[in-house]
């Protein structure tokens, strides 16, 4: 799975992070939308799951490819392609990628202001290809939700298992 790219199109310089096995493109950021937004474009790799956690940030998620489950509040959500889910600005939220294919995913968090988080916690790269699945070690969770913490991000654990 780590070979999956995109194709080159027209977007103005993305900047490219790997951030614990996903890699998120920052399309928009909050000096490019007077503060008013972040856009990022995320390839989510299988059994990657971004855990429970609040920021004062709403947030959308459009699923372009794959699925996506999304929590919200003790509520879960299946997202296909072509399909939205919204999280209020605090509430306790996260998602997941519980396939075996890639799964593509439009955020849109506002107002603007999380980039310097990916920014911080991320490894640049200069193109959209998954980096190695990577599990993630003690240290490596603890600098993240340090950093976090600086960027008003609070990770309260992993997504409980689905209610089936």
């Amino acid at each position: 799975m780590s070979n999956y790219t995109s194709d080159p199109d027209t977007r103005t310089a993305s900047e490219h992070y790997h951030v614990l096995g996903a890699t998120l493109s920052i399309t928009a950021d909050a000096e490019t939308t007077d503060g008013e937004y972040l856009v990022l474009d995320v390839l989510v790799p299988p059994m990657f799951e971004n855990g429970l956690h609040t920021h004062e940030q709403s947030e959308v998620f459009h699923v372009i490819e794959g699925e996506a489950r999304l929590h919200v509040d003790g509520r879960e959500q299946t997202l296909g392609p072509g399909t939205s889910g919204y999280v209020p600005g605090g509430e306790v939220h996260g998602f997941a990628n519980e396939g075996e294919e890639v799964c593509r995913v439009i955020a849109v968090m506002t107002p603007g202001g999380a980039e310097g988080f990916f920014r911080e916690v991320g490894q640049s790269t200069d193109d959209r290809t998954l980096p190695e699945p990577v599990e993630p070690t003690e240290e490596m969770l603890q600098s993240l939700f340090a950093t976090g913490e600086r960027h008003g991000f609070e990770f309260l654990g992993p997504l409980p298992e689905r209610a089936d």
